[in-house]
């Protein structure tokens, strides 16, 4: 009860069904999903210390809107992880793991048809998912898709608004080549500029050019 609670109230927050900075009552969520609040509570826990809420205890819950400086940190994370991960991946990609990822690609060409930005950011995260796992450090894999929860529940994107879907496809396509290729160094590469460029992105769509800049300054500090 308390996974099934988890994923539909994880689920609530990225769709936006639940206001953030709002104080949101335990029971009238649990009545929502049809539960009790123990599980509701033990799911809290669990999206407290994914950043995704603040628990308010004897109170309720808040969804957290998240600031310029914490978008700076959780791509500067990404960075620090996903970079390494990549060039591990491709160098211990299996056939059964290329055709993982065709299949994750085929799936965002599916939700790209149907013109579906949410199916599809879902399956651009699934990517990302399953070529961190190729990289054999499940934990790692976890970690930052726990990261990637807290930029969505702050209801960012720049899908259909800074680029379109096709645009977010293309750096996908060039990740899988390059570790369908074996080619460790340029996939590290590939994936290091598609994570700046959606960082930046993202920062100035939402923040705009101050917290961009920020950001280029963070990156210059995590130079080796």
């Amino acid at each position: 009860m308390t996974d099934r609670a988890t994923s539909a109230l994880r689920s609530a927050i990225l769709r936006g069904d639940l206001e953030p900075n709002t104080l949101h009552a335990v029971h009238t969520v649990a009545e929502s999903l049809g539960v009790s609040r123990t599980p509701v509570r033990e799911a809290l826990i669990r999206l407290a210390a994914e950043g995704m809420v603040r628990v308010q205890r004897n109170r309720g819950f808040v969804v957290l809107r998240h600031s310029p400086q914490d978008l700076v940190e959780i791509f500067s994370l990404r960075l620090l992880l996903e970079v390494p991960a990549t060039r591990a991946a491709a160098s211990m990609a299996t056939g059964d793991d290329v055709a993982a990822l065709e299949a994750d690609i085929a799936r965002m060409r599916d939700a790209m048809s149907a013109d579906d930005a949410e199916l599809f950011l879902r399956e651009d995260r699934q990517f990302h998912r399953t070529l961190l796992s190729i990289s054999g450090n499940e934990r790692l894999a976890e970690f930052v898709d726990s990261l990637r929860n807290v930029v969505l529940s702050s209801g960012v994107s720049t899908a259909n608004r800074t680029e379109s879907i096709g645009e977010i496809l293309e750096p996908h396509l060039e990740l899988l080549r390059l570790v369908r290729d074996g080619r460790p160094a340029e996939a590290a590469a590939s994936m290091r500029e598609h994570l700046v460029s959606t960082g930046h992105k993202l920062l100035t769509q939402e923040f705009g050019d101050e917290a961009a800049a920020r950001f280029a300054d963070a990156l210059g500090a995590y130079e080796v």
